[in-house]
């Protein structure tokens, strides 16, 4: 039996694009197609519109989060250097002298009677707001 391998050309009369590149879609690609297709160049170098597109379009909620994680390990290293120093029971001069704001927690809690609970990545800070005293309770890990 004869055997002739049958080649199609693909169509392009929808005039789908690439939303990174714009190089156009066959019409002969799955609807749900909106990024060219994978490749690597000659180079070994990956081509990935898919990707691209959703980083470039993601970046900068990335940055903010990073941003935000980022002060919260630094003020987590800032309370770790001070308990090695001064103990679990700090005044609040020793926040202060170690630069750590307690308006940066990720939460926090105002008790009836005044007395602040703070929430940081590690640490759970309780501030007696009469003896200005700060007890540094940590978590398990």
């Amino acid at each position: 039996m004869n055997s002739r391998k049958i080649t199609y050309s693909p169509s392009y009369e929808n005039g789908r694009r690439c939303l990174y590149c714009s190089k156009p879609i066959a019409d002969q690609e799955h609807a749900a197609r909106v990024f060219c297709e994978k490749y690597y160049d000659e180079m070994g170098k990956v081509h990935d519109c898919k990707t691209t597109y959703h980083r470039k379009h993601e970046k900068p909620d990335k940055l903010i989060q990073n941003s935000i994680g980022n002060s919260h390990r630094l003020i987590t290293n800032k309370i770790s250097s001070m308990i090695c120093n001064i103990g679990l029971t700090v005044s609040t001069e020793d926040l202060n002298a170690y630069g750590i704001e307690l308006t940066k927690a990720i939460s926090f809690e105002i008790m009836s009677d005044g007395t602040l609970t703070t929430i940081f990545l590690r640490y759970r800070i309780v501030s007696n707001p009469k003896t200005n005293k700060h007890l540094i309770c940590i978590y398990e890990q």
